[in-house]
């Protein structure tokens, strides 16, 4: 069960983790969860099958494939270790972690790295950052916080579908807790907005996550998407530093074989100017609130 510092990214949905969390797992010395854990949690043999994403080295299209091993979030495999792992209406907090589950999703994440014959364990988790949770079970985890521009990430949102985070907090349908009062009146004030709604549930994930951080000073490094993009050797150098893994030739070829695509102003193609200003309206004016801490 000898895990050492796995590596957690974290961010709100839809802020570019997939590629991020895709890029690094490329590194030699990463095991991570792929889709089989997801659908078969306690048969960690499936792992040997992840070495098969090292054999594509010049595309990310993997992410396409349904049955492929590639990295995966595998929500299914924590909440079966972690009931309530997968909880939207409050944050995950240390003292949700069950203590009787430490040992078997450690015994877990190291029997699915021996089966990938890696060191290291890389995870991607979005929404609540889950990291005084995850530092619960593995204390000297590392964590590793992707940002992005709100434009984009509410434009992202809207187009996915999957998830409903137009629904306004006032409803019925709003899946994400409380909001607080100066973020509903802010929400109220600007039109109530279906993008706005949005914005709310993005800004309670960013709150989230900079108060985990705020523990963990140490043990968090925040990147920019926009900088991963328009530089990723630079941007991954520095992360596999603050991770403590060397950057290898082999690494460096594979980050040199992938084409990263600068969606910057794509929002512009779903999203008027004027609910561009909105969002920023939003967000400037939240980030001026102090909310509260996690209970």
């Amino acid at each position: 069960m000898n895990v050492e510092k796995p590596i957690i990214i974290v961010g709100t949905g839809r802020c570019g983790s997939t590629l991020l969390h895709r890029v690094v797992a490329r590194h030699e010395d990463l095991g991570w969860l792929s889709p089989y854990n997801e659908v078969f949690p306690t048969q960690h043999w499936l792992s040997v099958f992840s070495n098969l994403y090292h054999w594509y080295p010049g595309s990310l299209k993997q992410k396409h494939l349904r049955f492929f091993p590639k990295p995966y979030e595998a929500y299914r495999f924590w909440e079966h270790y972690l009931p309530g792992f997968s909880r939207r209406n409050r944050p995950q907090i240390a003292d949700d972690v069950p203590q009787d589950a430490i040992g078997p999703v450690r015994q877990a994440v190291s029997r699915i790295l021996k089966y990938q014959g890696k060191k290291r364990f890389l995870v991607k988790v979005t929404g609540w950052s889950r990291i005084a949770y995850f530092d619960r079970i593995f204390p000297d985890a590392l964590f590793v916080f992707l940002n992005r521009e709100p434009r984009a990430v509410v434009s992202s949102w809207i187009q996915a579908g999957w998830l409903d985070v137009t629904s306004g907090p006032d409803s019925a349908s709003w899946q994400w807790g409380e909001v607080p009062p100066p973020y509903y009146n802010l929400w109220h004030e600007l039109g109530a907005k279906p993008i706005l709604s949005a914005a709310v549930k993005i800004q309670l994930d960013l709150d989230d996550i900079r108060r985990n951080m705020v523990q963990f000073q140490e043990r968090c490094h925040q990147l920019q998407y926009e900088d991963l993009v328009t530089q990723p050797e630079n941007t991954l150098q520095a992360l596999l530093q603050f991770c403590q893994l060397p950057w290898t030739e082999r690494f460096q070829q594979q980050v040199k074989s992938l084409t990263f695509y600068n969606p910057a102003n794509k929002w512009k193609k779903y999203l008027s100017e004027e609910d561009g200003n909105l969002i920023l309206e939003f967000f400037n004016r939240a980030e001026s609130y102090e909310m509260a801490p996690n209970p």
